[in-house]
Formats: structure tokens, C-alpha cells, sequence
């Protein structure tokens, strides 16, 4: 179900997370959530279906500690926290507007108890920012930047392009913030996955999973979830691949 509110001056787009949210051709449903409700901004970076496929490609243990890098909107955090009611979720985003719209979205959907949003330069995080985190989840800016066509919005293009952050700079602030062997996940385009695998094992992150993820069959990897752990040895499966035109959305009418 996509609803659309129009406020003055604005336009808000929500996104309504049925239990199921989209389920694979003659299979179970990959998620099963309460209802949430995600609001948007008009003219501004949306959301789109890598980060739901991230969300529901991480699984938390019993009380764990979570930290959403570049949350955004915080559709990330607020699947998790969803998913799992043990965990708790802190959310981290350089610009204020998303800062805002996420702690937003956090109080509509109640789980004020399970999340923090803290508007904050992930580049200034230092080892004792934070309570040591058991788990990293990022979808970060995929693009280089100056690197294809030109943002009008400078909010997308900060989402977007390496900006405000690198991978290094990722890297850089999970290596600070996990336990030991504390895990990393993320989300990255198929054509720079060496790069993020180079990057990882530069910041003493081992790989440890790979998932490739195709929009159609006989065409390249689009995107690739990787999952590394902080100090681990070396070790790496390469799972089986995800079809994202395999996917149905039922009861919603999800476009990113």
C-alpha cells in the first residue's frame, strides 16, 4: 500500500510495510514485520530497494547492538528494530533534514525505546563516541564522487556520492565502533564489490559473506551484500544469488 499526503509545501510519501512485504515465486516470505510507516521527503533522496534487501539480510543476536551508518530516512533501523525487539538501534546521519525525518518516522512507528537517531559527521567518530556496537549496517554513497550525472538536489547527491564520506571513511569508523569480531554489513554495486573487499581487509575487516544479488538472470551482479567481522581470520562464502525481478510485492506498492 503506497499512500501519498500532501502538506502544505509539502509533499510526504509514506510507505506502508505490510507483514508481507514481498515474497519470492512459490516460496515463504523473506519478512515478517508489524506495519511501519516511512515518510519521505518530496524532491529529496528516497529510499530504494537495496536498503530492504540489506535490512533483511541481517540477523542480530539476542540483545545486540546495532549501529546504521548513514541512516537516512531510517528505514534500515526501523526494519531491524521491527524484526528483532530485543536489539537496540542508533542511527547516524550528517544531514539535519533526514536527522529530523528519521526521529520522525522512529516516534510514528513507537520505537522510540529500540532507537536513537543522532544528526553527527560519521567521520568524527572516535572510539568512545559510542558504546562499542556488536553490529555495523550501512548503504552507503555508491558512487565516486563528480562521477556520472549530476545531482540537482544536494541532499541526494550527498546520499549518493562519496561526498560527505568514503568507504574509507566507513571502514575507518567501524573499525572503531565494533567489538571484537564484530560484524560489518553492507550494500554495494556489483562493479566496485573489489573495491569495498580491498577496503575491508585494509581496516583488519575480514569477509566473511558474500551475496550477489542480479535484477534479471544472464546480466551482471547489480549489487552485492557483503558481511565482514573485525579481527576475524580469513574465510569467505560466496552464497547463492538473489533475483530482485523474482520478487513479488504484495499489498504494497513499493518504487523506491
Amino acid at each position: 500500500m503506497l499512500e501519498i499526503c500532501q502538506n502544505s509545501g509539502n509533499t510526504c510519501r509514506f510507505h506502508r510495510f505490510q507483514k508481507k512485504v514481498y515474497v519470492q515465486k512459490e516460496e515463504k516470505c523473506h519478512m515478517n514485520i508489524k506495519s511501519l510507516t516511512i515518510q519521505q521527503l518530496k524532491n529529496s533522496h528516497r529510499y530504494a530497494f537495496d536498503s530492504v534487501l540489506l535490512a533483511d539480510h541481517v540477523f542480530p543476536k539476542h540483545n545486540s547492538r546495532i549501529l546504521d551508518l548513514g541512516c537516512g530516512c531510517g528505514v534500515i533501523s526501523m526494519i531491524l528494530a521491527a524484526k528483532n525487539p530485543s536489539i537496540t538501534v542508533t542511527g547516524v546521519d550528517i544531514q539535519e533534514s533526514f536527522s529530523h525525518l528519521a526521529q520522525k518516522n522512529v516516534q510514528q512507528n513507537g520505537l522510540e525505546n529500540q532507537i536513537t537517531i543522532v544528526c553527527k559527521d560519521l567521520r568524527t567518530i572516535r572510539g568512545n563516541t559510542f558504546e562499542r556496537f556488536h553490529q555495523v549496517v550501512c548503504n552507503p554513497p555508491f558512487r565516486k564522487k563528480n562521477a556520472g550525472r549530476m545531482n540537482h538536489s544536494c541532499e541526494t547527491a550527498m546520499a549518493r556520492e562519496e561526498i560527505s564520506c568514503t568507504i574509507d571513511d566507513i571502514m575507518e569508523a567501524s573499525r572503531k565502533v565494533l567489538l571484537y569480531q564484530g560484524e560489518l554489513c553492507l550494500i554495494y554495486p556489483g562493479e566496485r564489490l573489489a573495491d569495498g573487499l580491498v577496503k575491508m581487509r585494509t581496516y583488519n575487516i575480514e569477509a566473511k559473506d558474500i551475496i550477489p544479488i542480479y535484477s534479471k538472470k544472464n546480466q551482471p551482479a547489480k549489487w552485492a551484500i557483503i558481511k565482514g567481522r573485525l579481527d576475524a581470520k580469513p574465510g569467505l562464502i560466496v552464497h547463492p544469488p538473489v533475483f530482485t525481478d523474482n520478487l513479488i510485492q504484495k499489498d504494497t506498492s513499493f518504487d523506491g
